[in-house]
């Protein structure tokens, strides 16, 4: 291409501008032409046509001065011969737009770098949420018509289980009297053993009604479903999970019709299912693996005592949620008079299936998405500071455009293309930015949360962060365009170029913008400290036993292969002696549903002496069945009595140990050694009150505990025990595989599951919590370090603007310490301001975080003080540095300075 610079050098020389503006009108002119040039030849132009008519262009521009300096002032993408662009149109300005925004760009790095780094920590956050909030509540779930499809529960809350599991009998009769469900499926959750194919390995699965995946309308990948002859006793058919199939037998085509040994039976394979299949579990960490028809035998449905399914209904067409609850609530009110004895005080809950699979996590996803939106607007803050201060340098040559007849919404066009080009290339950024810290978030997302797996980068998420860069780019660029392109032309042309940048109305916007800064920063850093400050309450908390250097994992006896209670007591026998033989094993027991793990199974008692209460009014007691030396080993002490021995089985009399809230409900003020109990009916044994344990907490680590009694195993033959528990002197993870070992010893088949050490589970107890907390900090973190930027820039282009007044003040006699005194003033007067604002926001917005808060309240002074503190001495670091700066200008510079 033809090298048109040198022409154009000469003719704008000829203007005697100052040198800077002297290239930056050669550079825009050239550009101009080069662009012309390119169009000639795409037209179909020779290279010699095309340089003749740029040259003709060159000389139109140039007819005399004054249309030189007008062409100047249109700016470069405006059409600098009436006559020879009118064909241009929108797509031509728009590309000019870009490609001068890029020049502008790339003439500035120092500023686009740090409104690059700014947007891309804003809109990569808000990414990273989003893509958390579209898999967990926005994502349709995988099935058909899923806004039809409910959960059903008991509503038990007199007991203390506000959604309760119903029994058999009562599903039976909701699934046979409602109108409103055009379909209802019951479902158990079960483990399984898997035997015969490599190393034995614990399932999880449940046991399911036969039209459970007809109502949820999943369709194999492979095979079939189940059939409604199948869902009857005996029936021994299974489907498995994709996974599973995959990972236990290499994806094999011809595994439908293939035997596999479940807890010791032979079932045969009918069916896989896609891995999208996850439902909810009751707040366990439960991923399903295999499923087997329910088949209730003949007794089970008419059980109305245990209470153990989960029942699943898509709602007929039409059908609202209120009116099935409704009419549910009319046939539990029938129910609670046909069956006083069972379900009095008993209603339903019905709930859509999307919140039961979110579960408690909603709350906390909404006020984290609420509080990336406010980085955002604070990056935002920051960029529109930056570029107020690049217009406000600018100002006089844009005056100069305009004096000359630039169009002010030509400007404010080329303007906001400049914000929307660099708010496009921080969302590039951003995308990085969420791509890295979605690898982070995921491994805090608790494991109770469903459709965690799902947590992905994918196109929803795409859009957002385009259409939120795109936004983001017309939010901070319309205050600095509509400035820019509305100044006083008058006035601008008459002031000295710096004079003019510092005008009132450039300072007020500034000020503002730092003071919105601040107040939101105090929101979001108000809002971590509260936070923070409730996880250390809930980590404080005993949860009545020791957690440290406990190793446990799940030995689920077959009750096939061990129906007999004296041999499942030989074994654990032996598993307990080899455990405790090993090197670095201090204790060891075996127990039914760990704390933290399962809140257990409750089961009403009779205590001797005590008149019984009304079966409605009767309280649960949480039972748990555990072997000898069950509360050294896990740390529970004991205020009174003694732990169960090996004494303690079928040929001794019956024994019991109960916790302190227990003690105190039935026995106020008394000495319960010695009391006997109760469970069961009247023909059920008494058992004596041996011991008093510490209370310990259940599933929920924030709920209080509730009342709770322990039996010896080797007297429940119902209830054996599933996992294991060792006290080491070592790493506990370190013993996982000689534990292993010893058990396999023992029986080769024997599945060993869910190996982790006591302080695993309790971290993850508080999963949620420490979830919200971590990205909460996280987030007001990159709040203080922005707003700590915009005082520290807003400051420092401050000092820069007043550099004459401050030489003229230190001439006059001011001392190096009153003009520190006075910048840093400055900036502590807005961070004042923003801290009385937000003070008010906060107030107001952490009301919402009430339920993700633990042990203090919203309005904690504690953190409202220490937070204002902190901000305030941050605002001090990042004004005293351009403060410093100030103390040492030169008198005789400043005067000369312009």
């Amino acid at each position: 291409m033809p090298d048109f610079k040198a022409e154009v050098v000469r003719q704008v020389r000829a203007l005697n501008l100052p040198s800077a503006r002297e290239l930056q009108i050669v550079e825009e002119i050239s550009q101009h032409l080069e662009d012309f040039y390119q169009q000639e030849i795409s037209r179909g132009a020779t290279e010699q046509e095309a340089y003749g008519s740029t040259l003709g262009q060159l000389n139109q521009i140039n007819v005399s001065q004054t249309a030189l300096k007008a062409a100047v002032g249109r700016t470069a993408h405006e059409p600098l011969v009436a006559g020879k662009q009118s064909g241009s149109n929108l797509l031509n300005d728009l590309v000019q737009d870009v490609r001068y925004g890029l020049r502008v760009l790339l003439k500035n790095p120092g500023f686009t770098i740090a409104a690059v780094v700014a947007l891309a920590l804003g809109i990569g956050a808000n990414s990273v949420i989003f893509s958390v909030v579209n898999a967990v509540l926005l994502r349709p779930l995988p099935f058909k018509d899923p806004q039809q499809l409910t959960m059903v529960w008991e509503e038990a809350t007199h007991l203390g289980f506000p959604k309760d599991t119903p029994p058999p009998a009562t599903f039976l009769d909701w699934r046979q009297q409602n109108t409103v469900f055009s379909g209802m499926s019951a479902m158990a959750l079960k483990n399984f053993n898997l035997i015969g194919v490599g190393e034995p390995e614990r399932l999880d699965g449940r046991k399911v009604s036969a039209n459970l995946f007809d109502l949820l309308g999943v369709r194999p990948i492979l095979g079939r479903t189940f059939s409604a002859d199948e869902d009857k006793p005996g029936t021994r058919v299974a489907i498995l999970s994709e996974g599973l199939w995959k990972r236990r037998f290499g994806s094999d085509q011809g595994i439908i019709g293939r035997a596999i040994n479940l807890n010791g039976e032979i079932y045969t394979v009918v069916g896989v299912l896609p891995q999208t299949l996850d439902l909810p579990a009751g707040g366990e960490n439960w991923h399903d693996q295999v499923w087997v028809p329910i088949a209730f035998s003949s007794e089970e449905a008419a059980d109305r005592g245990n209470h153990y399914l989960g029942v699943i209904g898509r709602l007929k067409s039409g059908v609202s949620l209120q009116q099935s609850q409704a009419e549910m609530d009319t046939i539990a009110a029938r129910l609670a008079k046909q069956y006083p004895e069972s379900n009095a005080r008993r209603g339903v809950v019905v709930v859509s299936l999307r919140e039961q699979i979110v579960g408690d996590i909603k709350p906390a996803l909404l006020v984290l998405l609420g509080a990336v939106g406010f980085v955002l607007l604070i990056a935002c803050a920051n960029v529109a500071n930056l570029l107020l201060a690049r217009a406000a340098v600018r100002q006089k040559e844009i005056a100069l455009r305009l004096a000359v007849g630039a169009n002010r919404s030509r400007l404010t066009r080329q303007f906001l293309a400049e914000s929307i080009l660099l708010a496009l290339i921080g969302g590039a950024a951003g995308l990085g930015v969420a791509l890295v810290g979605l690898n982070v978030v995921t491994r805090y997302v608790p494991n109770t949360v469903s459709l965690a797996g799902a947590i992905s980068i994918d196109l929803p998420v795409l859009l957002f962060t385009a259409g939120i860069a795109i936004l983001t780019g017309i939010f901070f660029g319309l205050v600095p365009a509509f400035q820019a392109s509305h100044c006083n032309v008058n006035d601008t042309l008459k002031e000295s170029a710096r004079d003019a940048a510092a005008g009132v109305r450039g300072h007020r916007i500034r000020n503002a913008l730092v003071v919105v800064e601040v107040a939101v920063s105090f929101t979001l850093l108000v809002g971590a400290g509260l936070l923070i400050n409730s996880f250390m309450h809930l980590r404080n908390l005993d949860p009545g036993f020791r957690a440290d250097h406990l190793l446990t994992m799940k030995v689920p006896l077959s009750r096939v292969k061990y129906p007999e209670q004296e041999k499942r007591t030989a074994f654990f026998d032996e598993v307990i002696r080899r455990v405790r033989a090993l090197p670095g094993v201090d204790l060891a027991a075996v127990g039914n549903n760990l704390p933290l793990t399962y809140d257990g199974d409750s089961i009403l008692i009779s205590v001797e002496g005590v008149p019984e209460p009304p079966i409605d009014q009767h309280p649960d007691v949480i039972f748990r069945v555990v072997g000898p030396n069950y509360f050294s080993t896990m740390g529970i002490a004991l205020v009174a009595g003694r732990d169960f021995t090996e004494h303690d089985n079928f040929q001794s009399s019956r024994v019991t140990v109960i916790t302190e809230k227990t003690a105190r409900y039935y026995w106020p003020g008394e000495n319960p050694i010695g009391k006997r109990v109760r469970t069961g009916g009247p023909e059920s044994p008494w058992e004596e009150v041996i011991g008093v344990a510490k209370d310990v907490r259940q599933n929920d680590f924030i709920k209080q505990p509730k009342m709770q009694m322990y039996m010896p195993y080797a007297q429940v033959a119902d209830f054996p025990p599933n996992a294991l528990v060792v006290r080491t002197r070592l790493d506990p993870l370190s013993l996982a595989a000689p534990v292993r070992n010893e058990i396999w010893a023992i029986d080769k088949d024997q599945p060993v599951s869910d190996i982790r050490s006591m302080d695993e589970i309790v971290s993850e107890a508080v999963a949620r919590q420490r979830f919200s907390m971590l990205l909460l900090g996280i987030f007001a973190g990159l709040a203080l370090v922005l707003a700590a930027v915009g005082i520290y820039g807003v400051m420092s282009y401050s000092v820069v603007q007043r550099t004459r007044e401050i030489g003229i003040r230190m001439a006059l006699g001011a001392q190096r310490a009153d003009m520190l005194k006075m910048t840093v003033r400055q900036g502590l007067k807005l961070v004042l301001v923003g801290l009385t604002l937000g003070l008010a926001a906060a107030f107001i917005l952490t009301r919402v975080m009430s339920t993700l808060l633990f042990g203090i309240s919203a309005t904690d002074p504690v953190t409202y003080v220490t937070i204002s503190l902190i901000l305030l001495a941050v605002a001090a670091a990042a004004s005293y540095i351009p403060a410093l700066r100030a103390t040492k200008v030169d008198p005789m510079v400043a005067l000369r300075y312009e």
